[in-house]
């Protein structure tokens, strides 16, 4: 597997409209919710998935329980997986089958997650592959909005002045 280029991540992200989040949380102090709001205000489809969750409303949409469970006539373009590593095979597998054949094309491990024969099996089947990486910092990286978040503005420094 390669990485993708800078290129490409942009071409993934102006081609956005809808993203599934494994293992999204209500939790505004969780890494994972603050991702999908971030989305979310940005005019993204964020449908959230978590079985603890399940029934509930996050950003206007009904939390799901399972991947299965979003539909046949929806088009999702990232999957966005915030679960552990050992469960990624097992979500391929579901993308594979549920959202592949609607036109999905992009796999996303947040940071920390990755899983290699997982990933090959995702691009054997057409799949944009991402690990060990977070959109949010991608996106904000790659549009010039990492200064937004603290990053890069020259405020928070390393240097000690004596």
């Amino acid at each position: 597997m390669r990485s993708k280029s800078d290129k490409d991540l942009r071409q993934i992200f102006r081609n956005l409209n809808t993203m599934v989040m494994i293992g999204v949380s209500a939790s505004p102090l969780k890494a994972s919710f603050f991702v999908a709001r971030y989305f979310v205000l940005r005019g993204v489809r964020v449908i959230p998935i978590n079985p603890n969750y399940e029934g509930k409303e996050l950003w206007g949409e009904k939390v799901l329980g399972k991947l299965s469970d979003v539909g046949l006539k929806t088009r999702v373009d990232i999957v966005d997986i915030f679960r552990p590593s050992v469960e990624v095979p097992m979500i391929v597998d579901d993308v594979i089958k549920n959202l592949v054949p609607l036109g999905c094309k992009t796999l996303w491990m947040q940071i920390g997650i990755k899983h290699a024969k997982a990933g090959r099996k995702s691009e054997k089947h057409g799949l944009n592959v991402i690990m060990n990486q977070c959109p949010k910092i991608e996106y904000q990286r790659l549009f010039g909005e990492l200064r937004v978040a603290g990053f890069n503005t020259g405020i928070i420094s390393s240097k000690i002045d004596l």
